[in-house]
């Protein structure tokens, strides 16, 4: 089989023997044209070995924000979001974890210290955690009252209440927990909502399929509204659910976000999530950020380290950001 470059030579020896035939070209004439065509023809072939720039592949939505805004934002809240997450975790992740806050609460349903997690908090000082139950045992309610502020050991600030209800005992695959958020925070960011964890596999890890529907208000008085559909496996330190700092998540899935500006986009997780409980933020796994089926942007976290800095890619190409640091910078000419 003949290969593009043995082809571009052949039609070099053709266009070279018709013009030795037709014309009456000196010698000297001859080489120049021969020249001519070796360098048109090795420009082709440069042109085709070239490396596509992969900012290409990213289109330009028309947003009323940038996309570096759209980025930094959905970074923040992805952040937050897993904050929330760890926390249903620690209390219902396990049955030992279950079994202490049933046990240790007082006559009154008031429990005034989680002793086994108090290691998370800042000065030991934990939620406080009310129960209820009814005849037959389920469903039991768990309550979550981070007051005005609780504080991790990580420097996050957690305020607001978490209510949990859980549907049947711990290992039992198909039950629910049904969470909803009431003047919950994380840090700056309130969130309200609900979201409902269902256990899909109990044995090798803990592997959960949530379904979340939430409201996120920045800062900035920016509202965004989250649906999504992930599966969360709890894959290291499950056997140990009072040392936080063992712990290991794997998550995968979709989401869609509206904000209160009009933009719209989804989001899929192509390489999974990692999060480990000795860092506060997420250690590395890949996403891809859609406008009608048109992917205009991508994160990349890393490769494990633990550090709070990302890589987004857009049609202006690679940069690494700062999770946390959100831009919302209007696009004035739209």
């Amino acid at each position: 089989m003949i290969n593009h470059r043995e082809a571009g030579l052949l039609s070099l020896y053709d266009k070279s023997r018709w013009i030795l035939i037709l014309t009456d070209l000196n010698y000297k004439q001859m080489k120049k044209i021969l020249f001519s065509l070796a360098i048109g023809t090795a420009i082709a072939f440069s042109a085709c070995e070239k490396e596509v720039d992969p900012a290409s592949d990213y289109s330009s939505p028309d947003f009323s924000v940038t996309v570096e805004s759209i980025v930094t934002t959905d970074a923040s809240v992805e952040d937050v979001v897993e904050a929330m997450d760890s926390e249903v975790d620690l209390f219902t992740g396990s049955a030992d974890a279950i079994s202490d806050v049933f046990a240790q609460v007082s006559d009154d349903g008031l429990k005034s210290s989680n002793i086994g997690h108090k290691a998370r908090y800042k000065n030991g000082v934990c939620p406080e955690v009310t129960f209820a139950t009814t005849e037959g045992g389920f469903p039991k309610t768990i309550k979550l009252n981070y007051g005005e502020e609780t504080v991790l050991v990580n420097g996050r600030v957690l305020s607001g209440v978490i209510t949990i209800e859980i549907s049947a005992p711990f290992n039992t695959v198909g039950a629910t927990h049904s969470v909803t958020f009431i003047g919950f925070g994380v840090d700056s960011v309130s969130i309200s909502g609900t979201k409902v964890r269902t256990l899909v596999n109990n044995t090798d890890g803990r592997k959960v399929n949530i379904v979340r529907d939430l409201v996120l208000t920045l800062p900035d008085g920016t509202i965004i509204n989250n649906a999504a559909e992930i599966t969360r496996n709890w894959t290291e330190g499950i056997s140990t659910p009072y040392i936080y700092s063992d712990n290991v998540f794997e998550i995968t899935g979709f989401s869609s976000f509206t904000d209160s500006e009009g933009n719209v986009y989804s989001k899929s997780i192509i390489e999974k999530l990692v999060k480990k409980g000795d860092c506060r933020f997420i250690v590395s796994g890949l996403v891809e950020l859609s406008y009608n089926t048109k992917m205009f942007a991508s994160i990349d976290y890393g490769d494990g380290s633990c550090n709070n800095l990302a890589t987004m890619t857009t049609s202006k190409g690679r940069k690494e950001f700062i999770i946390g640091k959100r831009l919302r910078n209007r696009v004035l000419n739209r």
